[in-house]
């Protein structure tokens, strides 16, 4: 799973609800470039919050923070060792979970310019855990040439479609925007060209299936079989909007087949499961009341602008930057920083007390569970907005637990009842 997507010129910390922008610019006065960064970052919000596959990562990033600190707690001598990762032995299916997220999010890679593609085929990857709900993984992959001649094979899943959908509303709703790889910002609609090209002629057709396919756990696999299918049927949408009317009503399948569910229930339940997951890092809820306000109040919003108007994606894209700048004030925005710690938060209700800088703080305590990494890159924003600093923040920030003041790390790192825990740090290759 790619913890930063589109780290260039900005990224978007998926299940962590933190853009940043690389700019020195304040968020009122984004220029274009500035503005189609965050456009692009804010879609890859939605896709967090409004599909089922964003809200699967949040899923597994919980049960890997209930894991890890399981763990902590039952270490000898209130000594741990990091990183935590989860073994073959697959306790508590944290292995199987972050492997078929793995699979399912495809290759990585960059790829400027894609000339063509030669072959698509679906092949079966072991997870790795023989007698799990899920043995095996289809994984989509693609052989193309690129612009020096070079055959190159990818796997095309979930982040592929998900940066392609975003760069697509990039160019719909600004006048200015930045020039992308081919893969993977634009690897699904080469993939259209390959397989079906009269369902491509309309980009919103492109825009809705991808935004459609997200809807399932196996993105890449979805949007492949769905382009497939409408080919050999005939079927060509005489509007985008046909697409989410064709693919909506259908089900969505759980515990490796045995298990059928309409699209909006799975959504819905696992929408619940994990608004409970997150409230759940603020284990304090009179200190944490706002946030877990929040929290309520983004999945309730989440769940309304998916299924009381599904085509809210496309309204977006054809209303252009107005209609963009009209729901952002109506749904609110994660935590937006920019390359001098300056911070903003949308919010319409804007309850006091949110403080969303503790999701960027969870994704930091994460990111040394999982790599061994200990620095903290909230330093500009704290230096900013004046919470003491010093040379602990990149070598051993858990320890400002016992400081009088907390930080949002070491406000969480004390909540989760880890201070009297000593982390040892197996390598740093970081």
């Amino acid at each position: 799973m790619n913890r930063k997507l589109s780290s260039t010129l900005g990224f978007y910390n998926p299940s962590f609800f933190h853009i940043n922008i690389g700019t020195n610019s304040a968020f009122e006065r984004f220029f274009d470039k500035d503005f189609s960064i965050f456009v692009h970052e804010y879609i890859h919000f939605l896709q967090d919050v409004c599909t089922i596959y964003g809200l699967n990562n949040m899923y597994v990033y919980s049960e890997y923070i209930r894991f890890a600190t399981n763990k902590i707690y039952r270490s000898e001598n209130k000594e741990f060792t990091s990183p935590i990762l989860p073994n073959e032995d697959n306790q508590d299916n944290i292995f199987l979970n972050k492997r078929i997220c793995k699979l399912t999010n495809g290759d990585t890679a960059t790829i400027k310019k894609v000339e063509r593609i030669i072959d698509i085929t679906s092949i079966e990857e072991s997870t790795g855990v023989s007698g799990s709900d899920v043995d095996n993984v289809d994984c989509i992959i693609v052989t193309c040439i690129d612009n020096l001649g070079e055959e190159n094979y990818v796997s095309f899943g979930a982040e592929s479609v998900m940066e392609n959908m975003a760069y697509l509303m990039e160019q719909m709703i600004c006048n200015e925007y930045e020039t992308s790889p081919d893969y993977p910002y634009s690897f699904a609609e080469k993939i259209v060209e390959f397989l079906y090209p009269e369902f491509g002629v309309d980009k919103l057709n492109v825009l809705a299936l991808c935004d459609s396919s997200l809807l399932y756990n196996n993105p890449g696999k979805v949007f492949v079989q769905y382009l497939q299918e409408m080919k050999s049927k005939g079927w060509l949408p005489t509007k985008p909007e046909d697409i989410y009317d064709e693919i909506l009503p259908r089900k969505n399948t759980l515990n490796g087949g045995s298990v059928e569910i309409t699209i909006e229930d799975n959504y819905k339940q696992l929408s619940n499961i994990v608004r409970n997951q997150v409230k759940g890092y603020f284990n304090d809820p009179v200190l944490f009341k706002d946030i877990r306000t929040w929290i309520d109040q983004l999945a309730n919003k989440g769940q309304d602008v998916r299924f009381k108007n599904k085509y809210f994606i496309l309204d977006i894209a054809k209303g252009g930057s107005e209609v963009f700048i009209d729901f952002v004030k109506y749904f609110g925005t994660p935590l937006i920083s920019n390359s001098i710690g300056e911070c903003t938060l949308v919010y319409p209700e804007n309850p006091d007390g949110v403080e969303i800088g503790y999701f960027y703080a969870i994704g930091q305590i994460i990111s040394f569970f999982e790599s061994g990494n200990p620095k903290c890159e909230l330093l500009s924003i704290c230096t900013r907005y004046g919470n003491e600093i010093d040379n602990r923040c990149n070598t051993t920030p858990w320890e400002r637990c016992r400081d009088e003041f907390l930080c949002p790390y070491a406000m969480l790192w004390k909540l989760w009842r880890l201070s009297d825990f000593k982390p040892k740090i197996m390598y740093n290759n970081w």
